[in-house]
């Protein structure tokens, strides 16, 4: 009994805790929402200027893209933390310098049949975000942080409000709860993505209906249909969408 009481009890003041949530980018997003992932990397070069130019050009609303930091504080676009799969070097991306990655292939083993090799010796490199945001100022991003560590989100955020993107174009991801956290204390106007970690919080608190008791400052969550977790591979259903929902984000 006394334990029904205290589950009563968070249950009701679950749904007392105020969760609504509002952000300048959700006007920016129409429905339905196309997004590109790494520039769509599935016709042209991962996170190339071909793959982002080919996605405005179909319309896409959002590029997505990954973000790293090299040895002198140039934040690059690029998936891996070493440059070895796609390029015709290898190295590790924050102990080089943006003129060192300026001087690979970035397209020299990208490959859509593991054959034919159509982009090497064809001048694609890796960019930086200054690169894209000059191409691309009106554009809507999505953009992962890769690197920990170092950190490099005051970088971000100092790049974001430079091109005036930060409130109403961006939104910031990253699977770590401890680089979503620090990037949203330095940058608190830029709309960040549910981490998985407390994304897996939220499944399970909405199996017992107390949703409401973890606070979310996500604005938008991008999971896959199935995810890992302690309690084994949890499967998105609409239980879950309406948890993260509650409230006008």
């Amino acid at each position: 009994m006394t334990l029904f009481k205290i589950y009563l009890f968070l249950y009701l003041f679950g749904f007392l805790i105020p969760q609504k949530t509002t952000h300048p980018v959700l006007n920016n997003i129409k429905i339905p929402v196309t997004i590109s992932h790494q520039g769509g990397n599935k016709v042209y070069p991962d996170q190339s200027m071909l793959a982002f130019n080919n996605s405005v050009r179909l319309g896409i609303q959002v590029l997505e893209l990954d973000v790293h930091r090299t040895s002198d504080s140039v934040l690059v676009i690029h998936h891996d933390t070493s440059i070895d799969r796609l390029t015709n070097k290898t190295g590790i991306i924050k102990e080089m310098t943006w003129g060192e990655l300026q001087s690979v292939d970035g397209a020299y083993n990208w490959t859509i049949n593991g054959e034919d090799y159509p982009y090497r010796g064809k001048g694609v490199k890796i960019l930086s975000l200054e690169q894209l945001f000059d191409q691309y100022p009106n554009q809507l991003y999505d953009i992962e942080i890769k690197q920990n560590d170092p950190p490099i989100e005051n970088d971000l955020c100092d790049l974001l409000r430079k091109y005036d993107i930060a409130s109403d174009q961006v939104i910031v991801a990253s699977f770590y709860d401890n680089i979503i956290n620090r990037f949203h204390d330095v940058c608190p106007e830029v709309a960040i993505s549910l981490s998985v970690n407390k994304g897996t919080k939220l499944y399970v608190l909405s199996r017992i209906g107390l949703e409401r008791l973890l606070p979310v400052n996500s604005v938008i969550a991008q999971l896959p249909l199935t995810f890992p977790s302690p309690f084994g591979d949890l499967k998105l259903d609409k239980r879950y969408i309406n948890a993260f929902s509650k409230g006008e984000r």
